[in-house]
């Protein structure tokens, strides 16, 4: 997989797999001293003749979205959005996203999306785990989501690549030396995937993470068996890399999985 990686640049928007571009507009916090980011990513998945966008950005990143989609599809359509579940950073642009593709089909569990953006309704197209979208030599595969903050929240897999697109799953703030409410990732480290940062990530930034934004786990008290599922998951159907919502592309998933496995445990005290 390192071989798609084109460079160890920080900059995004980055190939990070066979047909799979990480986008990203990550949010600046501005402190006394300094500027600390937090990703809000999404993934470009392209084929021979169709395209899927997984996850949506925050609306106040349409500009870098839309520009950076213009490039990526030089002139294309895009075929279908997946969002992972409706949330902000996840939802946000799919109205902006259905005026600038007027065809586009939004495709995921959308049992609820009517009620937020009724002007997309004829876009809404349902899939359940285990449907496949065929993208031209490429194909996307729904998956069932094993950690999930929302009862609709589902994953997506690209088995030519070996990308799991995780959403909130595998999810973490990784910068254990910054004291702050959001200790996120300096600027330069935006497009660093897990294999390339001069620091791991730490079992108290991915606790941080589990215990603000995923209300599932204080539910899911048997750690050790929700990943234990995951990592079955990830073997079954030759998982390589992970592609997270918040959080850096994992380009080494049997070593970051422990740690937040660990944080899970370590926000809830298991």
């Amino acid at each position: 997989m390192e071989a798609y990686v084109e460079t160890m640049s920080s900059d995004l928007p980055r190939v990070v797999a066979d047909g799979v571009t990480w986008m990203s507009s990550c949010l600046p916090f501005h402190l006394e001293d300094r500027v600390i980011h937090g990703h809000n990513s999404t993934y470009l998945v392209q084929g021979e003749h169709a395209s899927i966008l997984v996850d949506t950005g925050n609306p106040s990143s349409w500009n870098i979205i839309s520009g950076t989609l213009d490039k990526l599809l030089d002139g294309r359509e895009l075929t279908y959005v997946f969002p992972t579940h409706p949330e902000l950073p996840h939802t946000g642009n799919l109205p902006r996203l259905v005026q600038k593709y007027p065809q586009v089909q939004v495709v995921g569990d959308i049992r609820d999306y009517h009620l937020f953006y009724p002007e997309i309704v004829p876009n809404l197209h349902a899939r359940v785990p285990g449907d496949r979208i065929d993208l031209g030599g490429r194909e996307f595969v729904v998956v069932e989501a094993l950690i999930r903050d929302l009862p609709n929240t589902q994953w997506g897999f690209v088995p030519q690549s070996g990308v799991l697109f995780t959403a909130d799953g595998f999810c973490y703030m990784h910068r254990p030396d910054l004291d702050d409410e959001d200790p996120v990732h300096l600027p330069g480290e935006c497009g660093l995937t897990t294999g390339e940062l001069s620091v791991p990530i730490a079992v108290e930034n991915a606790a941080f993470f589990t215990g603000s934004a995923l209300y599932w786990a204080r539910f899911a008290n048997d750690a050790d068996q929700v990943y234990g599922r995951v990592l079955k998951l990830v073997d079954e159907l030759g998982v390589t890399s992970a592609a997270p919502t918040h959080g850096n592309f994992i380009t080494n998933v049997h070593e970051v999985e422990p740690i937040i496995r660990a944080g899970h445990q370590q926000a809830y005290r298991y």
